[in-house]
């Protein structure tokens, strides 16, 4: 192999691993979450209510609308953190969306337990569920 081509190949690496690591890190926002905001969200939460599951940093563009059948928030055994499950999967507050009134369009879990996120939608924007 050429010195060019190891040169080459080097750099394709480094360009590459440099734009992966520059990536915004929107995975798990609000999964890992305080006591105070797991019994906030599963205050709004109940069985056989519809939810909205919408990952817009992740390019979704339509909602997947998930059928609550059990619900459970408890620690994950890591400090101090908490999680809430839907369904018996743990779910990222920052990508779920709950009605919220008559007229209304569904809004946000995780601005309704107080978890910070970024890049997602107060609201679920409209035509979207």
């Amino acid at each position: 192999m050429s010195k060019a081509t190891i040169v080459l190949k080097i750099f394709s690496l480094s360009l590459g691993a440099t734009a992966l690591l520059s990536l915004p890190a929107f995975a798990d926002q609000c999964s890992y979450i305080t006591k105070e905001q797991a019994i906030l969200a599963v205050s709004r939460l109940q069985v056989g209510q519809t939810l909205y599951y919408l990952c817009e940093p992740c390019g979704e563009k339509l909602p997947q609308q998930v059928l609550v059948q059990s619900l459970a928030a408890g620690t994950v055994g890591y400090e101090n953190f908490w999680q809430v499950q839907v369904n018996n999967a743990g779910i990222d507050l920052a990508y779920v969306y709950i009605e919220s009134g008559i007229g209304n369009p569904p809004i946000n879990l995780a601005a309704v337990a107080g978890c910070p996120a970024t890049g997602v939608s107060l609201v679920l924007p409209a035509r979207r569920y």
